[in-house]
């Protein structure tokens, strides 16, 4: 209601309180006799309760709003409790409290989210109202509204407090057995992990020299005795870094997807293991060499992301070329045209790609792929549990 609506129904309620007391009085006037004083002496308490209710000050204080449990993931059930004081020094009748501001849908489940007080001198409030089955994201509360009516109804006033509060949803997190990824090489029955790399700070030998060695790696000190070159051998260590990429330019499945890459990111985070995390989508977000001081961040990024098929993966992956030098776990809702070009054009380019495509149990009769440097895996909910045991096999 706008502003001049409730100017105007202010008005014309006070002057229908008025009317009914002219009415009232006229009639006990003319008409005389004991029933027409006894309805007017009835009534008049009553209309001008209404009428004097029109102008008091109301003062609504201490209002606040408690929210249990204070950290919600999807699925959760939130319990919902507002406190608040009346210290108007009129006794008010009725007093009509309820949540504005609220997004529909959490509106339509929630149980009780206005309730009504028979006030009087009553000063302290409360009540609990419930929202079941809540939805990854932000809840957004911000305003109570106060409705102050007299017996009847003939005079309505509300008040507005600003009780500005977000809650963050997360993702469900499944806990999981944690086992380091291996792949094949070359296609053969070789295991190994996924990266090499040389620690140029760790000198392990000497080796003479062959073509091809880094000039800076030559060993000065043994060329300076017997003026032949030899190279330093490094030592070799195993790097067991993964690239986790959302995708989000799918919407089917993707609140599954969402909890599946949580549950697989926390697992890595909390077991030390070396990982990095990107989001392909309308917004691509990237943290590299992820620290576990960051995980909190990522969950709240996570809790926030909308999938958008406006994009292309293939051309988010390939554009800056952040994912083509990792072994790469890709969730994602459907196996897209797209997607599968980028498996074609680019994956051996990678150390290798395990594609997760989230499926129902009625979907889940495809059967595991394997092309290219690519395995792909479809998973349903319920095995989730199971990706670094059972799922993901060398």
């Amino acid at each position: 209601m706008s502003y001049w609506n409730r100017i105007f129904s202010k008005i014309g309620r006070f002057i229908v309180n008025i009317l009914l007391i002219l009415i009232t009085f006229s009639y006990a006037m003319f008409q005389g006799g004991f029933v027409s004083w006894f309805l007017f002496y009835t009534l008049i308490p009553f209309l001008l309760y209404s009428l004097v209710l029109n102008f008091i000050p109301v003062r609504i204080e201490e209002v606040k709003r408690e929210i249990h449990p204070t950290k919600l993931v999807r699925g959760d059930g939130a319990s919902v409790t507002i406190h608040f004081k009346n210290k108007t020094w009129f006794p008010l009748a009725f007093v009509t409290v309820r949540e504005i501001g609220l997004k529909d849908d959490i509106v339509a489940k929630s149980k009780g989210c206005s309730n009504i007080f028979f006030a009087g001198f009553k000063r302290s409030f409360h009540w609990t109202y419930e929202i079941p089955e809540l939805e990854r994201g932000v809840i957004e509360f911000s305003t109570l509204q106060f409705t102050f009516t007299d017996f009847f109804g003939w005079t309505v006033r509300h008040k507005f407090v600003d009780v500005k509060q977000k809650v963050i949803v997360y993702p469900k997190i499944t806990e999981m057995k944690y086992r380091q990824f291996q792949r094949h090489i070359d296609q053969g029955g070789v295991l190994a992990p996924f990266a090499f790399l040389k620690d140029t700070t760790l000198v392990s030998s000497v080796r003479n020299y062959q073509a091809g060695d880094r000039f800076s790696w030559i060993h000065w000190k043994s060329f300076a005795k017997d003026e032949t070159l030899r190279t330093k051998d490094f030592e070799v260590r195993q790097s067991h870094e993964v690239m986790l990429v959302l995708d989000a330019t799918v919407k089917r499945h993707f609140e599954e997807v969402v909890e599946l890459a949580a549950s697989v990111l926390q697992t890595i985070v909390k077991n030390h293991g070396e990982v990095s995390f990107f989001i392909a989508g309308d917004e691509q977000v990237f943290y590299p060499q992820l620290k576990q001081s960051q995980f909190g961040n990522i969950m709240k990024q996570l809790s926030l992301v909308e999938a958008s098929d406006s994009k292309n993966i293939e051309w988010i992956l390939t554009r800056e070329g952040k994912t083509l030098d990792s072994f790469m776990l890709l969730f994602t809702g459907e196996l897209t045209e797209s997607l599968r070009n980028f498996f074609m054009n680019h994956s051996k380019k990678t150390k290798g790609i395990i594609c997760f495509v989230l499926s129902s149990q009625q979907e889940i009769g495809q059967a595991r792929e394997e092309f290219f440097n690519v395995t792909i895996i479809p998973i349903t909910k319920e095995r989730f549990s199971d990706v670094f045991t059972e799922v993901i096999k060398p």
